[in-house]
């Protein structure tokens, strides 16, 4: 390890690397991925039934290399394949659901910390309820809201749809901490 004790200089005598560039390693990075990663990637942000041939293209790879990798995704439970002609996918939510929640468990530290997440998301989640004199967001109707104020009550709805996710991550994790499974649990969604 180089300490630097001055601008420029090094402590070695050595002037400091020329040549390092993130932009460079990332590139490197980025044009050394297999077609399995790119097509993971891409797999990972279908919210919408998605045809082989617009995976491809966003993995910038063939058609029958992304049908492979895609199949194989949902031999993994990573994917759904909601239609055979054409073949569509879509993000299989419980897997994703199943890996928040094991990271949040492994990641808590203590129960006492799932708790303060907890009482924190659910005093969030009681002020939206009241900002929309509402018990759930499903019961919200946005076509009462005047036209000014749309684009706010639109924005503090879908806050309140991630709230109540997390509150139900949040115990989810909570049971498996307290279950003693943290994140080495290896029942899947």
């Amino acid at each position: 390890m180089y300490v630097y004790a001055r601008e420029g200089s090094m402590t070695d005598g050595s002037a400091p690397p020329t040549d390092f560039s993130l932009t460079d390693e990332w590139e490197d990075v980025e044009a050394n991925r297999t077609v399995r990663e790119r097509v993971y990637e891409v797999a990972t942000t279908l919210t919408e039934p998605t045809a082989v041939g617009d995976v491809a293209e966003r993995a910038d790879c063939g058609k029958e290399g992304a049908r492979t990798h895609l199949e194989w995704l949902v031999d993994l439970g990573v994917l759904e394949k909601v239609a055979d002609n054409p073949a569509l996918f879509t993000r299989h939510e419980p897997y994703f659901e199943f890996r928040r929640v094991t990271e949040l468990a492994r990641d808590a530290g203590s129960a006492d910390a799932l708790d303060e997440r907890l009482d924190a998301y659910r005093e969030r989640a009681d002020s939206l309820s009241e900002h929309f004199d509402a018990a759930t967001p499903d019961a919200v109707v946005l076509d009462d809201v005047p036209d000014a104020e749309f684009e706010d009550a639109a924005d503090k709805l879908g806050e309140w749809r991630t709230v109540e996710r997390r509150l139900r991550e949040v115990r989810l994790a909570k049971l498996r901490f307290e279950g003693g499974r943290g994140a080495s649990s290896s029942v899947g969604p």
